[in-house]
């Protein structure tokens, strides 16, 4: 199956239509990448969520599922929509059905830099390591040639939910640095970069042998316009920046990557192995940007504890299109566990200074916005809160709280907490 064959089964399985997989199609070769007009972020989450009727559907954007035990575990734990993020090569494994051992190391058609020049696929990736495989070493050499193995989920729920998916790396500044320990998940995009090899690990050295890019290799700004143009849908779906305390990033770069496009839907919150960077979140809203949070497991879907981020899709309807959808706007919201033990039944933002926010059971409801937690309430299933002149000569209140979000921790032990997209009261510093 060529790589086109299964993109297009990608695009059945997510009810996409064939039109818009074809689009996408047009940037395989690298010759183009199709620029799309894109509104600005949500500012203003859930205003269109009818919470009597809304299905909470659990997913995450970021997950390495590469067997069929780490599958058992995500379904386990509920999740219902699938946008499995793995790499070497930065690939979707969509659909899963379609997922064979070594696929990619058979099935690779797209592009890949070479040297620093984007050449197109195929690679033939048994004739390239076998002008050199004699001189590695013996346990190397077992797993030459390689060959297409059994399919690797042979258990799948019918009906399961699914999108195309990856975590792209390597990227370079326009200077042709490289911009270290920056990935980004493009969830719903059938973009792919990239090798099979490792070459951080010299495996099978097609990067010191033969200049094959392990990673993206272009500069971040290309690599994010490949990924936009790759999109299933064009209303749903986009970029996220990943485990930005975990990569250490520079602050002002996530600035630079939020403003280069809105469809750079914001960052990584939670994640497994208690790796936190809300400090990053409330700094980056507290500039007035909208920057929607994310919650994931990255690789940690085995943790026993079950301490890894799931996001929480409010939806009017169980579909991909409307899942992906619900990322765009901000139509979601965040859970430390996602094991059921808590829930939001309502969230809502009124006059542009007033929040109000429901859980299922009690609970400690904190009101966060730029200047900290400005209410708390230590057991309830409610909280309101409207902004106050703040304390100061001549403060503005707009200025002063730049957002609102909510944050609700269970009180039964469970450890659960909740985080609800912010609601932006600042003005937009892009716009200004």
């Amino acid at each position: 199956m060529n790589r086109r064959e299964f993109l297009l089964s990608a695009a059945a399985a997510v009810g996409g239509g064939r039109a818009d997989v074809t689009e996408c199609l047009k940037t395989v070769d690298g010759s183009s990448v199709a620029a799309r007009p894109a509104g600005p972020r949500n500012r203003h989450p859930y205003s269109d969520v009818d919470w009597a009727t809304a299905l909470q559907i659990k997913g995450t954007t970021h997950v390495h599922c590469t067997t069929q035990a780490h599958l058992d575990a995500i379904l386990k734990r509920g999740l219902e929509f699938l946008t499995i993020s793995n790499y070497y090569p930065s690939a979707p494994w969509c659909p899963l059905s379609k997922m064979t051992k070594n696929y990619y190391r058979l099935h690779h058609d797209f592009p890949v830099v070479v040297n620093g020049k984007r050449v197109a696929g195929p690679f033939d990736w048994n004739k390239i390591v076998g002008e050199w495989i004699g001189e590695l070493p013996e346990e190397i050499r077992a797993e030459y040639p390689f060959k297409e193995g059994e399919k690797i989920f042979k258990s799948l729920p019918e009906g399961i939910l699914e999108a195309p998916n990856a975590e792209h790396h390597h990227f370079l500044y326009r200077d042709g640095s490289n911009v270290w320990c920056l990935h980004m998940n493009a969830p719903g995009s059938t973009f792919a970069s990239g090798t099979f090899d490792q070459s951080q690990k010299v495996k099978f050295q097609t990067g010191v042998r033969g200049g094959y890019n392990y990673g993206s290799g272009e500069f971040w700004q290309t690599a994010i316009d490949r990924m936009l143009a790759g999109l299933v849908f064009p209303d749903g779906g986009g970029v996220t920046i990943n485990h930005p305390h975990w990569s250490a990033l520079r602050r002002h770069l996530i600035l630079d990557l939020l403003d280069y496009d809105p469809r750079v839907l914001g960052i990584e919150v939670i994640e497994g192995a208690h790796t936190n960077s809300e400090y990053y979140w409330d700094w980056v809203l507290a500039t007035g940007r909208q920057c929607f949070g994310f919650f994931v497991p990255d690789h940690s879907v085995n943790r026993k504890d079950g301490d890894f981020g799931v996001n929480v899709l409010v939806v009017p309807e169980r579909s991909v299109h409307a899942c992906l959808k619900a990322y765009r706007q901000g139509n979601f919201y965040g859970a430390r566990r996602g094991l059921g033990e808590l829930k939001f039944t309502r969230i809502a933002f009124s006059g542009g200074d007033t929040v109000e926010a429901e859980t299922d059971r009690p609970a400690k409801i904190e009101v966060v916005t730029a200047r900290g937690v400005v209410k708390c309430v230590k057991s309830a299933t409610s909280i309101k809160w409207t902004m106050e002149k703040p304390p100061f000569c001549g403060g503005s209140r707009r200025h002063a709280n730049a957002f609102i979000r909510v944050k609700a921790y269970a009180i039964d032990g469970s450890g659960e907490e909740l985080f609800s997209q912010p609601y932006m009261i600042e003005d937009d510093p892009v716009k200004k």
